[in-house]
């Protein structure tokens, strides 16, 4: 796939509702360079819940994604994939 397809992976994310989370969780999509098509945050409970869609850009890019998210102190729980299926990060 690529980007040209038009297709888009979606990243759901848990983070904790402080004024910062959502810059931290920008600054991680843009160090990767992946390009946002569309986002949402919202708190939910005492958290905030952040849905990203990003460009396809391939699957290595998105795992890559995928691994630096979850590896952010700020992101408590991550599920990636395509809008038809989810995946839990490992």
């Amino acid at each position: 796939m690529s980007a040209e397809d038009g297709k888009r992976r979606l990243f759901l994310l848990r983070a904790p509702d402080e004024p910062d989370a959502l810059p931290r969780v920008l600054n991680v999509v843009a160090l990767l360079q992946a390009r946002i098509r569309r986002i949402e945050a919202e708190p939910v409970g005492d958290g905030l819940s952040i849905r990203l869609e990003i460009e396809d850009a391939g699957e290595d890019k998105a795992e890559a994604l995928a691994r630096r998210l979850e590896a952010s102190p700020f992101v408590r729980r991550l599920a990636f994939g395509w809008q038809g299926g989810l995946s839990p990060a490992n």
